[in-house]
């Protein structure tokens, strides 16, 4: 089976051994409070690794368990398949210990034990992009762009990037607009009410009557996805903010 590119990170936790057939995993709420950020701290890390084509062998979702069943700190890959596209790892937790933490520390804690888990089960190769990711994450937290697609000319370039829940802006595509000839560069944000949309939203990208012209993807899937918002999006250049060119 071809390696998979990572898609997703998500938190569960539990009270008893991580093995088929029993003691299934459950949403977090006891052992571990979540805060409003927890999840989409698994979805920012694991979508900024799938912009950088991680891989971890068939899997291409990692299932965090938070578990009392295992010594604090102690982390175990668990044989579990009930799903080949699932892998499932235990870290254990002294459940007091982190439902006593603040809002913030609680999420300081889940991006670092994401980030070691990562780095516990990577190779040298995928090392490399899971440091990259914390580094990012790091310093950009919330308002970290992650790269969905490029069109690029002699003339001038577009990329889009988009936002998971950014404290300033929400969840957002960022359209960023390069003119080669004067060498500025601009942008602007548009809402999105869930990040995947943007996956069937934009299939096309083209440049028209100083327009940006996003075509949407055309499946029945994406015809119902896409009801909720103007097709084709065209976005007026003359309403885009400059920015320095990197």
């Amino acid at each position: 089976m071809a390696d998979r590119i990572l898609k997703d990170i998500r938190f569960y936790e539990s009270q008893y051994e991580n093995i088929d057939g029993q003691s299934m995993p459950q949403e977090l709420g006891k052992i571990f409070i979540p805060t409003k950020e927890t999840n989409y701290i698994g979805k920012r890390i694991a979508r900024k690794l799938n912009e950088l084509k991680y891989t971890f062998g068939e899997f291409d979702h990692i299932y965090i368990n938070l578990t009392t069943f295992i010594n604090e700190d102690s982390i175990v890959v668990s044989n579990r398949n009930i799903d080949k596209r699932i892998k499932y790892i235990d870290f254990g937790v002294n459940s007091e210990n982190v439902n006593s933490l603040s809002d913030n520390d609680k999420n300081s804690f889940i991006k670092a034990t994401t980030f070691k888990l990562l780095k516990y089960i990577s190779t040298d190769t995928n090392l490399e992009l899971v440091n990259k990711t914390e580094s990012l994450i790091s310093k950009f937290d919330t308002e970290i762009k992650i790269h969905f697609k490029v069109k690029e000319t002699n003339s001038y370039k577009i990329d889009i990037y988009y936002q998971i829940e950014s404290v300033n802006g929400g969840t957002q595509a960022i359209i960023e607009y390069k003119d080669k000839k004067s060498n500025v560069c601009s942008f602007s944000n548009y809402k999105l009410q869930f990040y995947e949309d943007i996956y069937t939203l934009v299939d096309t990208i083209n440049l028209a009557d100083d327009k940006i012209i996003l075509k949407p993807k055309k499946s029945f899937i994406a015809n119902i996805q896409n009801e909720r918002y103007p097709s084709p999006i065209e976005l007026k250049l003359a309403d885009f903010e400059n920015f320095n060119c990197h």
